[in-house]
């Protein structure tokens, strides 16, 4: 069973935005303790608030069903990284609430593959429906490449047979990392990837602060509030029909967003997970 008061920060490995987190949560007095990510071994049991903070995604969703089957709060929630996690579970969660997003299909194999890119029209994206950092995103031109990426993915694990194929958006070169927490926007960034249709700076595309504007605002918090996250990252292309949704993550990190614009990102998610814990 979970206690009361204590909140317990999961972490396995300590990136700097776990540091970040950590140390601005300790700067508002909260009442922390690090648990062992490994075994979810925490002294007299587990807190009453769990904030999830594992690079590793396998771990995320089990670690926040085990607060939650406990009588506790997972920040954030098992259900919102459950969708935040597998994008066709986001888009289908962002078509529903109306959010704008590109026209996607899960397919299992290669000729329904090819119908598919067939009626989205060449050039389309294909991803797994889980990972990060732009890692076996591929952008696809024509049947031919389709048919060499299929079978290059067919010799690979089970899960990297399941594909989505999504419309591509003409991006102009970058895109809109957009951090929410709560219901607002509280910090965005360009990420620019010249000679990369790729923009994750993971992938070494460069940051720029962006002005946030009315319309980026409400559909960054309306993504994040259909996912059901109480903070994430929205990933946002600018497009020739407005601002599309392209994903929304449920463990973001931040120490870009808050180095770039001199936002303290941190202190803005720290605060509203006290609130929460309050509840």
């Amino acid at each position: 069973m979970c206690g009361d008061g204590e909140i317990d920060f999961v972490y396995d490995v300590a990136r700097l935005d776990e540091k970040l987190l950590l140390n601005a949560l300790k700067e508002l007095g909260a009442s922390l303790r690090l648990v062992n990510a490994e075994m979810l071994v925490a002294p007299d049991g587990l807190g009453r608030v769990g904030v999830i903070r594992l690079a590793a995604r396998s771990r995320v969703i089990p670690t926040a069903y085990t607060y939650e089957a406990n009588g506790g709060l997972s920040i954030n929630s098992a259900q919102s990284l459950v969708l935040s996690h597998d994008k066709y579970l986001t888009y289908l969660r962002l078509r529903e609430a109306g959010v704008p997003t590109p026209r996607s299909l899960l397919v299992f194999g290669l000729e329904a593959a090819r119908a598919v890119a067939e009626k989205l029209s060449y050039p389309v994206i294909v991803k797994p429906t889980d990972g990060s950092w732009g890692r076996f995103v591929s952008l696809v031109k024509s049947p031919e490449d389709l048919e060499t990426l299929i079978a290059h993915r067919q010799a690979m694990e089970s899960d990297m047979h399941i594909y989505l194929v999504q419309e591509y958006i003409n991006k102009p070169g970058r895109d809109i990392r957009v951090t929410v927490v709560g219901d607002r926007a509280v910090a965005a960034i360009y990420r620019i990837s010249p000679g990369d249709w790729r923009t994750n700076t993971a992938r070494g595309g460069r940051a720029e602060p962006v002005r946030i504007d009315p319309e980026l605002e409400e559909i960054a918090v309306k993504a994040n509030r259909a996912v059901g996250t109480y903070y994430s990252g929205v990933d946002v292309a600018e497009s020739d029909r407005g601002y599309v949704v392209i994903e929304v993550n449920g463990v973001p990190e931040f120490k870009n967003v808050q180095r770039v614009t001199g936002i303290d990102v941190a202190a803005e998610i720290a605060k509203l997970i006290l609130e929460l814990a309050k509840r």
